[in-house]
């Protein structure tokens, strides 16, 4: 009972969502429906898991013991009992038996005749339903009368109420079936607790799949007979469809491949993924359909055993783009299946982390060494510095010191951003007023000659320090990439719902396949750190994403050679 099985987590969502004291009020009746039916659909997730469970072995006793860790996990109970009933004997033979934590030899209980007089598994037998009493004692004792077997952790059976009281106080008793005949009755009993109808509706099914279960492993052991083999196999083929009813569902792409090379089963999971259809590849070599199926077949270890299956990362190219899949691959008789799941959105976030710190420790680098020489210079009293030469060294401290600041305030405002942690105000701006402001304040620090042309008040709805720290990044991303004495252009335009803030220079311009990516974090235009100017790689990041929060937007338009004009969009705000 402690090695892992799949139904597990079937059976703790199918308890979790057992239905409590129903609610006085009417209006809960809805919820009340829509639990109903969430745990219909538990309940069948579980015996179709049960199903898969019971029927990988073949072996009679090894099914009994499957059947009652079912049980075990699902329903509390102190005692169960299955037997077989013989039609043309009319006789009920004990097969399982487990008491108070005891397997009992079956064996050791007498075979027990059918009887008319009113026995609680004859009458289960006769009728074919289930029975569910909560209190034997009072059962067999009553008007009711009836007789039920009370059987204890030694094998000894006692005849009640002939033998006097019981100490069993609750009892299901659930036929097992063949094409509509009973053959054979499963008993559980409980001292202290007692059952529920939803308990008997689980206990029903499981019993339906243990019985099936039974009825495969008699089956192969009697395969030599043609009617046993043909049923055999049906029963196999009906195992196979609800397997691959839930191989459905999964999130992971599983697909099977026979050992000749052909493909006969690919879920919906790998359709999605790979961008093939069901209808397209089944029942062709997989060598043909599959996209990197020469790499998958070369690095895909086979497990052919019950061992951990060996994991294995592929890079498959689907439609143009890199995917990276992880791969398992298991063996079976008749071919193997492959399971797999895309790991390129993990991959692409831990090349995200690393660009990070490669990027921010590259930026860093560069001012912590100036501010540093600098200090130490300053500190070496064997060195007679004019006071205009300590004064440039503190210049220079000042000014590393602040773009220490400035980074380190990027990278923390970009991780707000990831987290939803800023916000802005919605405020009337006259953004032209503002572009003339920040563009006076940053003229000296450009390196370049800035026109700007705001003939007019233009109000916008928005967030003045975001509006003006989008223009600060914009200035500054068109002072690093203008060539050296080269003029960059700021206009301010209205048309009739929007203002426009638009920031243009003569650099060396974006082609237009990488337009859209230069709003991601840590992007550059040029792969290489050295050739690209300083920058943490989040300044467009955070005008996007500052834009996007006060309804606005960022567009680019560029040609590379001929520069680039990065424009906000803003909703228009009223005059006055």
């Amino acid at each position: 009972m402690g090695e892992p099985r799949l139904f597990a987590n079937s059976i703790k969502r199918y308890v979790e969502h057992m239905p409590s004291e129903p609610p006085d009020d009417v209006s809960a009746h809805h919820q009340r429906v829509e639990h109903d039916l969430r745990r219909k659909a538990e309940t069948a997730q579980l015996l179709l898991d049960a199903a898969r469970y019971l029927g990988e072995t073949l072996e009679i006793e090894r099914v009994y013991d499957r059947f009652h860790e079912l049980l075990a996990d699902a329903i509390q109970h102190d005692g169960v009992v299955v037997s077989s009933f013989d039609e043309r004997e009319g006789l009920i033979r004990a097969e399982y038996v487990w008491v108070e934590g005891e397997h009992v030899d079956p064996a050791t209980l007498p075979e027990l005749k059918i009887s008319k007089a009113g026995g609680m598994q004859s009458e289960v037998i006769r009728t074919g339903k289930p029975l569910l009493e909560n209190d034997v004692g009072g059962r067999v004792a009553g008007d009711e009368g009836g007789t039920f077997y009370d059987v204890d952790r030694e094998g000894t059976v006692r005849k009640l109420p002939d033998t006097g009281p019981t100490h069993v106080q609750a009892a299901m008793m659930v036929p097992v079936k063949h094409e509509g005949r009973v053959v054979g009755v499963v008993q559980l009993m409980s001292d202290e607790r007692t059952y529920t109808e939803e308990d008997l509706e689980l206990v029903e099914g499981l019993v339906g799949q243990m019985g099936a279960a039974v009825r495969m492993a008699r089956l192969h052991a009697e395969r030599g007979r043609a009617e046993a083999a043909e049923a055999a196999a049906q029963a196999v083929a009906d195992e196979r469809e609800r397997a691959a009813r839930v191989l459905e569902a999964v999130g992971d792409g599983i697909f099977y491949v026979r050992r000749d090379g052909v493909i006969r089963f690919w879920n919906r999971s790998a359709e999605l993924i790979l961008g093939l259809r069901s209808e397209d590849v089944r029942d062709r070599p997989a060598a043909e359909v599959v996209p990197g199926w020469p790499a998958i077949a070369e690095h895909v270890l086979i497990t052919e055993d019950d061992s951990v299956p060996h994991v294995a990362r592929v890079p498959v190219e689907v439609g143009g783009r890199e995917l990276w899949l992880s791969f398992v691959a298991v063996g079976r008789p008749e071919g193997v299946v492959y399971a797999f799941r895309d790991l390129t959105a993990e991959r692409e976030l831990e090349q995200a982390k690393s660009d990070f710190i490669a990027t921010v420790s590259h930026e860093l680098r560069t001012p912590m060494t100036a501010v540093y020489g600098a200090a130490r210079t300053l500190l070496r009293p064997e060195l007679d510095l004019s006071p205009d030469q300590a004064r440039e060294l503190l210049e220079m401290i000042a000014t590393q010191s602040e773009r220490l600041a400035q980074i380190t305030e990027e990278v923390l405002l970009a991780s707000r951003l990831d987290r939803g942690e800023v916000t802005v105000e919605r405020d009337r701006v006259d953004v032209a007023e503002l572009a003339r402001g920040t563009v006076d304040a940053m003229q000296p620090q450009l390196g370049a000659d800035v026109t700007l042309d705001a003939p007019r008040p233009a109000f916008a709805m928005g967030d003045r320090d975001r509006i003006e720290q989008i223009l600060i990044n914009l200035l500054d991303n068109a002072g690093k990439f203008s060539p050296e004495g080269g003029t960059i252009t700021v206009s301010v335009g209205v048309d009739a719902g929007h203002v426009h803030l638009a920031v243009t220079d003569r650099g060396v311009g974006i082609a237009p396949t990488e337009q859209h990516a230069i709003f991601e974090k840590f992007y550059r235009v040029d792969p290489h750190l050295t050739q690209t100017p300083g920058g943490t790689g989040l300044g467009l990041y955070i005008c996007r994403e500052l834009a996007g929060r006060m309804d606005g937007r960022i567009v680019v338009e560029s040609e590379p050679g001929r520069g680039s004009t990065f424009a906000l969009e803003l909703r228009r705000g009223p005059a006055e």
